[in-house]
């Protein structure tokens, strides 16, 4: 996984790897446990991963918003959005991560 961003086919790689499945099954594992997230975020239930976030869904009320190519003003309907809310060892292993990388940087 060098680029930039993770696709499902890299998470499914590593999966493939670390438990010794078929590239099928673990991309079939990827999928339902994605399809699970979705499918109890659409109910309104929070998705709790321990060690890692939570997701979850909150509802905006309409507003009035603005083009920013036009500057003209436009109504912005009611909807659902689904919100990530970081565990506290999660940002504290990327930044430690992010620090060590940093230094590793500057040391060459």
């Amino acid at each position: 996984m060098d680029s930039k961003t993770v696709t499902r086919a890299d998470l499914s790689e590593v999966v493939r790897k670390k438990c010794s499945l078929s590239r099928a099954q673990a991309l079939h594992a990827i999928e339902v446990i994605m399809k699970e997230i979705a499918e109890s975020l659409q109910q309104k239930r929070e998705v709790k991963v321990p060690l890692f976030g939570v997701f979850f869904v909150r509802h905006k009320k309409e507003r009035m918003g603005r083009n920013p190519r036009t500057l003209e003003a436009a109504k912005i309907s009611e909807r659902h959005v689904v919100g990530f809310r970081v565990s506290r060892l999660m940002k504290d292993r990327v930044d430690e991560a992010c620090k060590r990388r940093a230094v590793d940087l500057t040391a060459k």
